[in-house]
């Protein structure tokens, strides 16, 4: 879509603020500002109204909005003393003054605000899926280019029992919102809009066309003799076909506490179950019509699998996919992960691996800094060139930012325990995986690396025969150190072999060194692969 108004011209598409045909400079968020209120123009919009539609819900305080608008105002030649055209409207909000004009695909529109249907928490804070789009009934239709993240609208959850529990259905579901907000590649409606369907009766396609949505969450509360049921469901607005559906049946208990493990719970699987209707569509197009999204979905794969021939697609994919949307955080992120698994890995090696890793990282974090994804592989990053302090920094700012994605809680789960912190990093694992009980198989290093070093070295093998992966060196290496420690020589000797016919150049210092091993950890393996047979 395209603003003008003036010299300026706001282009969502090309995601830029130019003046006279020159672009200027400006940060993502005063970009989003302007567009926002320019689309708007003429409205007064709250404070509220103003960090659904540019922080999406997320708390900022007063300061940090009187900044962004002080800035907008200054790539727009305003001021607080002219306002020109951002108007501060006091103990009401702010108002876009100037007369607009907006255009899309070509075709001049009326200068009214485009309806859109605002989105919540950060989900989209690095989502640069602006391009113009079509509407239907006010509504935005899929777009095309870079690729549309899901939208989701959770509507306000029935209350079947008693009038009194009205406040528990809503707060579930103000609650389910927020976090699933968290999930970057999700696009939620914010509580605003779906609140007002309370009470309505819901057809979904009509929906659909009326949010511009992809999905919609339903469920219902029931509280009785200290037990509360909850039952969601998950439905494709547009067939308006059943995905997926639960019921939750507890104990009451401490109600805060229970609302909390509850929506936790919900959030976390609906946003793995999304994540996986949405590769599954990706799956059944030719490589070459795939948009910047599609291209992170299906690239998505080899962080389960790891093998050289999947780390060769992904990297393909994704240079495609930053190549096409070269404002996407999530596909730096990833890009990160894949150029990171040529030095870990020794997967597809190029030249200066960690540096082209910490170079897209770095970008995806400039790019969305409240992108959990582009944090933890920052931190990852930080973690191979043994800057462990660094690595803790962006670990917890992207455990902060969403503590409930599994992918995200193992990642820094599985480093901390390499790390040698291995309470920690068998913590997080553990609440990975009863996020996502169908976890890929290396969630249960950080387990074998914790029993390791507790002495545990039957659960050691265990956990690596539960991993599975028989073509990683890592797994036999493991089980060599343990069936060493066990005293179980000819085990150990036949792991110890395996892990050189797959990697004839295993070197087990130069491994325990790469992954950063604390000086106790290298000490306690090493002599397990001693008494393995171990030779260097």
């Amino acid at each position: 879509m395209l603003y003008r108004f003036d010299d300026f011209e706001v282009d969502t598409e090309k995601y830029e603020l130019r003046r006279n045909g020159t672009v200027r400079p400006v940060e993502p968020l005063v970009f989003d500002l302007i567009a926002f209120l320019s689309r708007n123009a003429g409205r007064v919009l709250s404070r509220d109204e103003v960090i659904d539609g540019v922080w999406k819900g997320r708390i900022v305080s007063d300061a940090t909005v009187a900044s962004c608008v002080k800035s907008a105002r200054k790539a727009l030649d305003d001021s607080g003393d002219d306002q020109r055209y951002i108007r501060t409207v006091r103990a009401r909000g702010f108002q876009f003054v100037a007369p607009v004009s907006s255009h899309g695909r070509g075709e001049a529109m009326s200068g009214a605000p485009l309806p859109q249907a605002p989105a919540a928490g950060p989900a989209d804070a690095g989502d640069r899926e602006a391009p113009a789009r079509e509407t239907v009934n006010g509504a935005p239709s899929p777009a095309a280019g870079h690729g549309r993240k899901p939208r989701l609208a959770v509507l306000p959850f029935e209350n079947l029992s008693a009038e009194g529990d009205e406040y528990f259905a809503d707060g579930l579901t103000e609650d389910i919102i927020t976090n699933l907000a968290r999930f970057r590649d999700l696009l939620v409606i914010a509580r605003s809009t779906t609140f007002q369907l309370k009470d309505r009766r819901v057809i979904p396609i009509e929906l659909a066309t009326e949010l511009g949505v992809d999905f919609l969450v339903q469920g219902s509360v029931r509280r009785a003799a200290g037990r509360v049921r909850i039952s969601v469901q998950l439905i494709d607005a547009a067939s308006g076909l059943h995905l997926w559906a639960e019921r939750y049946d507890r104990d009451l208990g401490d109600i805060f506490e229970l609302q909390d493990d509850l929506t936790r719970t919900i959030a976390s699987k609906l946003g793995v179950t999304l994540q996986d209707v949405a590769l599954q569509r990706a799956m059944t197009k030719n490589p070459a019509e795939l948009d910047a999204y599609e291209c992170m979905l299906r690239a998505r794969r080899y962080t389960a699998m790891l093998t050289p021939e999947l780390h060769a697609e992904a990297r393909d994919l994704l240079e495609k996919a930053v190549a096409l949307d070269p404002t996407s955080a999530d596909a730096h992120a990833l890009l990160a992960n894949v150029y990171l698994a040529e030095y870990r890995f020794d997967s597809n090696p190029r030249a200066d691996s960690i540096g082209r890793a910490l170079a897209m990282a770095q970008k995806a974090v400039q790019l969305d800094p409240q992108n959990a994804y582009a944090h933890c592989w920052l931190a990852i990053v930080h973690f191979f060139r043994r800057e462990n302090d660094k690595f803790r920094a962006e670990a917890k700012i992207a455990l902060d930012l969403n503590p409930n994605d599994p992918e995200i809680l193992a990642d820094i789960g599985h480093f901390y325990a390499f790390m040698g912190d291995f309470q920690r990093g068998h913590d997080l694992s553990r609440q990975a995986q009863q996020l996502n009980p169908l976890h890929p198989g290396w969630y249960h290093f950080s387990f074998a690396r914790y029993h390791y070093d507790r002495g545990d070295y039957a659960e050691t093998i265990a956990d690596m025969e539960r991993a599975g992966y028989p073509e990683f060196h890592w797994i036999h290496m493991l089980k060599a150190a343990a069936y060493g420690q066990m005293g179980l020589t000819k085990e150990a000797a036949a792991s110890l072999a395996r892990a050189y016919d797959i990697k004839p150049d295993f070197s087990a210092r130069g491994d325990l060194n790469k992954w950063n091993a604390a000086p106790a950890d290298f000490e306690h393996l090493m002599e397990g692969l001693r008494k393995a047979g171990l030779d260097e």
